[in-house]
């Protein structure tokens, strides 16, 4: 599978698995009491799913994260970043740190949901929601690549004309 199928499918199936992680969590912060058991087991094992898809994703751009990094503190004189980019990498880790927290903290309630205490739970929450933001900007940043990959993988290369010959050994009859 090409590397742009295979970043495609993963970040398709990482985009479900957020919207779903998110909006239980959404619930799940705004009323508890409506947080049934199959609500909060969405959340938990999609969550801890999602990490793994997250490690995956970050393994298959580690290239364009090196370069970016060291591209971003080279000399005056030497190749400069657009704003676009430099935005692009700083949304980027900040996502990544958040993700990190928010992972981290997920994981302790998970395992040992009696060591988490309220400040464990106020990063998990506030920052979960922070990074709902941060998530629809990441988007936004790489909309035109979504849009691109989308029509390039599932589009037919072009059109084919009437009366075309589509075999060099294609014969009519009559």
């Amino acid at each position: 599978m090409k590397k742009i199928k295979l970043n495609y499918l993963l970040d398709l199936a990482f985009f479900v698995q957020f919207v779903l992680v998110g909006y239980s969590g959404l619930i799940m912060y705004f009323n508890r009491h409506a947080a049934g058991p199959i609500l909060r087991l969405i959340h938990d094992k999609v969550g801890v799913l999602m990490l793994l898809f997250f490690v995956v994703h970050v393994a298959l751009h580690w290239r364009w994260i090196l370069l970016r990094t060291k591209n971003l503190f080279r000399k005056e004189g030497q190749m400069k970043e657009t704003k676009k980019i430099k935005l692009n990498y700083f949304v980027d880790l900040a996502f990544f740190i958040q993700f990190a927290l928010v992972s981290y903290s997920g994981l302790i309630m998970l395992f040992n949901h009696h060591a988490a205490g309220p400040i464990l739970r106020l990063i998990h929450d506030k920052i979960g929601i922070l990074m709902l933001f941060f998530f629809v900007v990441h988007i936004a940043l790489h909309w035109r690549w979504m849009i691109f990959t989308t029509r390039s993988l599932f589009s037919r290369q072009r059109e084919m004309k009437e009366g075309e010959v589509i075999e060099a050994n294609y014969m009519p009859v009559d």
